[in-house]
């Protein structure tokens, strides 16, 4: 027997809908059955799964969207993705197509374990048929789920995840009796005057989270105050999802069959006062919804959570965009002019004293960045030593090919090893960074020069700025 040591990704899928196929650990079964039998090995770490989850988008797949980015690594760490069905790997033939066409510029087949393709053209025309007829069964079924879900809707049912206070018992909505009053609470400290951000916070600190086991946020804290479900009505929107959209013409409303957690009275007063509050808010909003360019706009990031700082709603200083949702302990507001003053003071000091931290970034690259990690992907073929060994001792390849197979793993070291780039002189970095940006200060200083002007200069050679509110400080840090 000779066969080639090869390497495999397995990508294993069990979709949303109720259609009958094999189970995750079933396909992954299947896929190692037919690697053995022609030739591959399966890694455990080349095993890819996403559960429960739709195919028709790739980008809602986590783990698809990973081996795809692994794949792309140069040298290939695998030379075919082993699937049980076509449609495991997408149900849209347009990004089939991407995908696959993306793969095989890496030289990686992509290859049905059931549906075995003959080589040639015609291979392909059946291959593009099979795709076809996975798509338009994903579109047919996701038209009949529509029909059935807004059907249940108009009988009061429920037809999502339960809302915060509620459990889900035979398709209808039942009070939770732990969640319900965290439910009058929220309506309560709202009409006590406490605002959606105050009401998030509060949560947070008392370490109750939403349904999905969340942080809360302002706008979750609203999605509660704004929901008729709390007075027994079921909200459906069969054309999408309603975000917070909620004056939608496609909105349903209809009557549930589920007991109420909030009196009619109350969430009316709820809505009169959130209405005001909008208005109010509003004052503050940029003119013509257009967003005021500030010099750090896209630098500033918080000490505490890593966020970006945006503009506050008022538009006089910066805030943490996680402490605006909830998310994030800690004001980071600081005032734009003091801020900016910080920034170019501390910029100056950096480029007298010569001393400052510096990342390296790869600007002429236009593909999305992959890190890759060579030592580890050396140490990924290492460990193949260990796999061709056991699949000798097993009686799977003779000593010729054991040969062959660590020849093709030295190899693949040698290539890595090649990639590896030395490290950078820091200080002939710093030096280039001073000497291509000694005229930024005089410019950063001049009042005739424009914010948009002003932060791309910055953008130019600075890659973040950590503000720290607790000793108001900030630390710049620069890139080549």
């Amino acid at each position: 027997m000779n066969i080639e040591f090869k390497t495999a990704a397995a990508y294993i899928r069990v979709s949303t809908d109720n259609q009958t196929e094999l189970s995750p650990d079933s396909q992954i079964k299947e896929i190692r059955k037919y690697a053995k039998q022609h030739g591959y090995i399966v890694p455990n770490e080349f095993i890819f799964r996403d559960d429960g989850i739709s195919g028709r988008k790739a980008e809602k797949r986590p783990d698809f969207i990973r081996m795809i980015a692994i794949a792309k690594q140069k040298p290939a760490p695998f030379s075919a993705v082993l699937l049980w069905k076509f449609s495991r790997f997408a149900r849209n033939q347009e990004e089939s197509i991407f995908y696959k066409g993306m793969l095989a510029k890496n030289n990686i087949d992509v290859k049905s374990i059931s549906e075995p393709i003959i080589d040639g053209p015609f291979g392909s025309l059946i291959e593009r048929i099979i795709e076809w007829f996975d798509e338009f069964y994903s579109i047919n079924l996701s038209g009949e789920v529509k029909r059935g879900m807004t059907e249940r809707v108009e009988r009061g049912g429920a037809v999502s995840i339960p809302a915060f206070g509620y459990n889900i018992v035979d398709k209808k909505y039942v009070i939770n009796l732990d969640t319900a009053p965290i439910v009058r609470q929220i309506y309560a400290d709202y009409l006590n005057g406490m605002g959606a951000l105050q009401i998030a916070h509060k949560l947070n600190d008392m370490g109750i989270r939403t349904t999905r086991g969340n942080l809360w946020e302002n706008r979750t804290v609203d999605y509660v105050l704004r929901n008729p479900v709390y007075i027994g009505k079921i909200r459906w929107n069969p054309n999408g999802r309603t975000r917070r959209n909620y004056d939608d013409p496609n909105i349903m409303i209809v009557d549930g069959q589920h007991e109420p957690i909030i009196d009619e009275d109350s969430f009316n007063k709820v809505q009169a006062v959130y209405e005001v509050n909008q208005k109010k808010h509003a004052r503050y909003a940029h003119a013509n919804g257009k967003k005021y360019m500030y010099m750090l706009h896209g630098l500033v990031k918080c000490s505490d959570c890593g966020a970006s700082l945006s503009m506050s709603a008022r538009g006089q200083g910066l805030q943490c965009i996680r402490y605006t949702k909830g998310q994030c302990k800690s004001s980071h507001y600081i005032s734009i002019k003091r801020l900016n003053e910080m920034v170019i003071s501390t910029i100056d000091t950096f480029f007298q004293s010569g001393m400052f931290n510096v990342v390296v970034k790869d600007t002429q690259s236009t593909s999305p960045a992959v890190e890759i990690d060579v030592d580890a992907l050396i140490e990924k073929e290492v460990q193949k030593y260990d796999r061709i060994k056991e699949a000798f001792e097993a009686g799977i390849y003779t000593v010729e090919e054991l040969r062959k197979s660590r020849d093709l793993i030295d190899q693949r070291i040698n290539a890595l090893r090649a990639q590896k780039k030395p490290q950078p002189d820091v200080k002939v970095l710093r030096r280039k960074i001073i000497n291509e940006n000694k005229n930024a200060i005089q410019t950063l200083r001049d009042p005739s020069v424009s914010e948009e002007e002003k932060n791309a200069l910055l953008h130019g050679f600075v890659d973040r700025i950590i503000f720290d509110r607790a000793t108001t400080s900030i630390d710049v840090i620069f890139y080549i």
